[in-house]
């Protein structure tokens, strides 16, 4: 099955709608806060408003970065909990009640995934998920699963998965919130192999910067906020990078590591991951690639004859030369870093302070 698990709500946000209208109201109704909770515009592909908030204190920053944070081991407990529908739903079909330790026995679930970035800096993941059989006499074989099993049951059981499974998020701001699964679960069988291994490759090698302009493809420093600024990037991507910042020291987010992780916009998984059975493992392909490279080796080495390879290394040094050089990188190191503290906190400010106030004008 082909299985989209997508972000849940954290606001509104310009999209470009089903009918090509954004988000209609004929009542024309404002937020709490007095911004328009509507949008009668038909928006073209490469509008820069799409995705953008339409209120920016509506938009819960907050919860969207805590939400990325968790997404990874919000992915785990659904694969977990897929036995666990199984031994549930497979009652209700086949009328033979079955443990989760005994379909440990005869089910395996394999699955392949990649992380898409949104319009609006939220990731959903898309995942191939394969149920297989185990053949005890030799478990690394992949064999059909039991007769029992069909699509629909498969299908049924990933829905009912995905909708089980909750992560407790931090509260840095009094809020108690709860990571789960959106509420637009998208599982259906494939058809057409080659169609859906190019449209999973595509997304196997993308960054959050390839689909969200103005973001850093990785490094992100004190100077980065100004930066996005100046390229023009949207003030919804610049409020997300903003809170990573801010709440990178909050109580409760302190192992989150946020800071390092701005790029992502708080995501701190793989863009693809797969189960070790699914297909070859990376182990493997490297074997292979070693043995490769080894065979290049007899007689010509990087194109000179004669060339001698030295496996082994030798320790000359650690540290400076002088102690005077070792005073001097102490001392700047400090100042340094002072800078830097001092230059983060005062980005984060004027990010909300400029960005407020450019949100509210395109409101207007």
């Amino acid at each position: 099955m082909f299985v989209t698990l997508t972000a849940p709500s954290f606001g509104r946000v310009h999209t470009l709608g089903r009918d090509g209208t954004c988000r209609p109201r004929s009542s024309r109704p404002v937020c709490e806060h007095g911004m328009a909770a509507y949008c009668n515009a038909r928006h073209s592909s490469d509008d820069k408003r799409l995705g953008n908030a339409l209120c920016v204190e509506c938009y819960d920053c907050t919860g969207h970065v805590l939400w990325h944070t968790a997404a990874p081991e919000l992915w785990r407990r659904f694969t977990i909990e897929l036995l666990r529908s199984f031994s549930r739903l497979s009652l209700e079909r086949t009328g033979v009640h079955r443990t989760v330790r005994a379909l440990r026995e005869e089910l395996r679930a394999s699955y392949v995934k990649v992380a898409e970035w949104q319009r609006r800096g939220a990731v959903h993941f898309h995942a191939v998920v394969r149920l297989d059989g185990i053949d005890p006499d030799d478990p690394e074989t992949v064999t059909a699963p039991p007769a029992w099993v069909d699509a629909d049951l498969l299908a049924a059981c990933v829905r009912d998965a995905a909708s089980r499974v909750r992560v407790a998020l931090p509260v840095p701001d009094g809020v108690e919130r709860i990571a789960r699964w959106g509420g637009q679960i998208d599982v259906r069988p494939i058809t057409d192999p080659r169609r859906t291994a190019a449209y999973v490759a595509k997304y196997a090698t993308k960054t959050a910067s390839d689909v969200l302009p103005g973001l850093p493809v990785r490094r992100f420093d004190t100077f980065a906020l100004d930066r996005m600024r100046k390229r023009g990037t949207s003030w919804h991507l610049l409020m997300l990078a903003g809170t990573c910042l801010r709440l990178a020291d909050a109580e409760g987010c302190e192992d989150l590591r946020l800071a390092e992780r701005v790029h992502t916009l708080g995501f701190p998984g793989h863009f693809a991951t797969k189960s070790r059975r699914y297909s070859v493992t990376l182990g493997a392909l490297r074997a292979v690639r070693r043995a490769w490279r080894a065979a290049q080796r007899t007689g010509d080495v990087w194109g000179q004859d004669g060339a001698v390879v030295v496996g082994d290394w030798r320790l000359v040094g650690v540290g400076h030369a002088k102690p005077g050089d070792a005073l001097l990188a102490e001392q700047l190191a400090r100042e340094e870093a002072v800078y830097r503290e001092a230059v983060k906190y005062h980005d984060v400010v004027q990010v909300r302070v400029v960005d407020d106030g450019e949100a509210a004008g395109v409101a207007a």
